[in-house]
């Protein structure tokens, strides 16, 4: 077919979703590739671990929306604008980061 693995950029990652241990090898070879293991990844604005831990990809969200929402709180605090431009730039900036991610 012609494809070819880039050896730099394929990881890989053991994901049971039980906490089994296994064995501490760091690299996987697969004829003259050699891959790296890591022990988390982002996939599509998600955090996945191996453990199938869901804490710390939640936590992400929280940062990014609270650095989201403290870069516009001067806006949100202006006397200038109205109360529905408000809601309507925290409904357009600061929830969308939290709900799907960064």
């Amino acid at each position: 077919m012609g494809l070819r693995i880039n050896e730099e950029k394929t990881k890989y990652m053991i994901n049971t979703g039980k906490k089994v241990h296994f064995r501490n090898e760091k690299h996987l070879q697969v004829y003259n590739c050699e891959f790296e293991r890591v022990g988390e990844f982002k996939y599509l604005g998600s955090l996945i671990t191996e453990n199938s831990d869901n804490n710390t990809g939640i936590k992400a969200r929280i940062m990014a929306g609270n650095r989201s929402f403290y870069s516009v709180l001067p806006l949100l605090r202006s006397k200038v604008l109205s109360r529905t431009t408000k809601i309507r730039m925290y409904k357009t900036i600061t929830r969308p980061v939290v709900l799907c991610g960064p």
